[in-house]
């Protein structure tokens, strides 16, 4: 082989190397932006919950309150409620929407933030994966107890602009989103979807929650 043969193939092999090693970058650089904004999200709401100078009994509501205020901001409540309802979502006027993903969004809310404030505080979090296209993207982690008990939870997040916003969590394979819509199928096919929203009105007033599904 010719020296100037030698020295062509060696410049196509150095540029395919920088090729493949950029490419690699770009789509570590390009997946891991769905990691970090949870990431972002998670530490935030542990330190409202490790917050020293919240932990007195006086202080409880208010850091429910800013628990529940940061999560109402991070997840696209009416795309958990569209996809709860699933198809009895198209049958429904403007109106009715609008009103069930304010009732859906102060029960999740709700229970998702005393979720949070109970156990957030105690857990060691491990990102363990991603799985990003355009549009969608799974960030699968991994919680584990002070007695080294493990929780596997996988947040399920759409585009929207330029943040990554969750509309599902799978806690060990349990859809929250899936159990919802197991739960309103049911009580819609045996009784109506009017029920379902008495149902979910009773439970509101009961837990004398206000509307926190407005943005």
């Amino acid at each position: 082989m010719s020296g100037a043969m030698r020295l062509t193939v060696r410049t196509g092999v150095v540029s395919g190397v920088i090729t493949l090693m950029w490419l690699v970058v770009a789509t570590f650089a390009f997946a891991s932006e769905t990691t970090d904004q949870v990431k972002t999200e998670l530490d935030h709401l542990t330190g409202i919950v490790k917050d020293p100078t919240l932990q007195e009994k006086a202080k409880e509501e208010a850091r429910k309150s800013m628990v529940k205020e940061r999560i109402v901001h991070w997840f696209d409540l009416q795309e958990m409620a569209r996809r709860s309802l699933a198809g009895y979502w198209a049958k429904r006027s403007g109106q009715e929407r609008k009103d069930f993903v304010e009732l859906f969004g102060d029960l999740f809310v709700e229970s998702y933030t005393t979720l949070v404030v109970d156990h957030l505080g105690d857990q060691r979090v491990t990102f363990l994966s991603e799985k990003t296209d355009d549009r969608d993207a799974i960030v699968r982690t991994k919680f584990l107890s002070k007695r080294n008990e493990p929780t596997f939870v996988d947040f399920a997040l759409l585009r929207r602009g330029n943040a990554w916003v969750p509309y599902d969590v799978v806690i060990d394979e349990v859809s929250i989103v899936g159990n919802y819509r197991i739960q309103f199928d049911k009580v819609i096919r045996d009784q109506s979807y009017e029920a379902l929203v008495k149902k979910m009105q009773l439970k509101r007033e009961a837990e004398g929650l206000g509307t926190t599904a407005k943005k």
